[in-house]
């Protein structure tokens, strides 16, 4: 079985955490079966005196060609945009038809968000009858969200439209997501896919904290509400010391002003963004994660924390709770602070209730790279 994975997102030599998370699902799959990655960057276009940039990976039966293409510069910025999208096509179909011509047609194409590889999935399936399946990862589809879908342009629209709904079959690493995708498209077939965690990096160890560790792992933007966790640490400070919050991501200077605004200064600890490994480190040695994000669809950090062992204490948003229960960790309300003061100093009354052994191995069993890849070979011998 060959599978040509198209994808919009995807790490790349400017930024290595750009859909980390596609990559590692492709790892997954790789543990089956070999996979061919297709991914043209997006948001870091090149300087125009530059036809492209081409990066290729091979790990074991994971092959990646990754292009970068020029930007164009006309000072019309929607003139721009429209050249962006015919060079981007262009190199995109160059790739495609270069793959198949080395390697003949795959049996399957499997598109990682749907804007922009929907399109050459939906070409592939009219010209040589391939089926094609996507995975989403986007939390766009929530109306609350930061350039949602609803407030999108027409053709990002009528794209996203078009590719779920000539798709063979849709995953999403949530149940709540593949709903609200189900009421928003005609999907023909649909699987839930969860995110996966490289087990050699997160697992347990034993740890000795002099006081119990939080800790907070983001791109730090706004939807991740960094502001509140801070001022609910404020209200735990003024209640107990015994704790200390590291926060993991790049965070900027008004955080860090209001941290010390809130006499948090002795408790918290910037560490900026750390590569993959170090983040696992600092997990292991952690005794909680602490997300509080106004909205989501199931961020990887929650995986990586329970294949640790570690409790996750979280904000009841996005599908978050359908692997957090009372063995594993605790859920808030969205956006009350209050609450979740209160349910971190209840941890630290009872850190002993979390067993990190049964936490890691129930974890561990659903989301490392092997059964995850499991899933997808599963899903596609049904399709095909």
């Amino acid at each position: 079985m060959r599978v040509l994975w198209l994808c919009s997102w995807y790490p790349h030599s400017t930024d290595p955490f750009d859909g980390d998370f596609v990559e590692r699902h492709a790892k997954s799959l790789a543990t089956q079966c070999a996979v061919d990655v297709i991914h043209v960057v997006q948001n870091m276009p090149l300087q125009k005196k530059e036809v492209y940039r081409k990066e290729q990976r091979q790990d074991h039966n994971l092959y990646a060609e990754i292009y970068t293409v020029p930007a164009p510069d006309t000072g019309i910025v929607q003139l721009d945009k429209l050249l962006f999208h015919q060079r981007y096509t262009a190199v995109l179909k160059a790739a495609v038809e270069k793959y198949i011509h080395t390697n003949g047609k795959p049996d399957l194409v499997h598109v990682h968000v749907p804007v922009k590889m929907g399109s050459m999935a939906i070409w592939l399936k009219k010209k040589y009858g391939i089926p094609y399946v996507v995975t989403e990862h986007a939390t766009v589809y929530f109306p609350n969200s930061h350039d949602n879908y609803f407030e999108r342009g027409i053709y990002y629209r009528r794209l996203t439209k078009k590719t779920f709904e000539y798709a063979n079959a849709v995953t999403s690493v949530s149940e709540c997501l593949m709903k609200v995708l189900n009421g928003l498209f005609a999907l023909q077939q649909k699987y839930l896919i969860r995110n996966s965690v490289n087990t050699a990096l997160f697992y347990p160890i034993q740890k000795t904290n002099p006081v119990k560790r939080f800790v907070h792992v983001s791109m730090m933007v706004p939807f991740k509400n960094v502001e509140g966790v801070l001022k609910a640490l404020s209200i735990l400070h003024m209640q107990r010391q015994d704790w200390e919050m590291r926060f993991i991501g790049p965070a900027n200077d008004e955080l860090k002003t209001l941290s010390a605004k809130l006499g948090l200064s002795s408790r918290v600890v910037w560490l900026g963004a750390l590569p993959y490994a170090k983040v696992a480190n600092e997990m292991q040695q952690a005794d909680a994660l602490v997300h509080f994000s106004k909205y989501e669809n199931l961020p990887c950090v929650i995986n990586e924390a329970l294949c640790c062992g570690i409790p996750v204490i979280a904000s009841d948003v996005g599908g978050i709770g359908e692997l957090i229960h009372p063995q594993n960790g605790m859920m808030v309300q969205n956006g009350n602070e209050q609450e979740l003061a209160d349910v971190l100093k209840t941890f630290l009354d009872n850190p002993e209730k979390f067993n990190q052994e049964s936490i890691s191995k129930e974890a561990m069993a659903q989301f490392n790279y092997e059964a995850v890849g499991k899933v997808f070979v599963e899903m596609y011998k049904k399709l095909l």
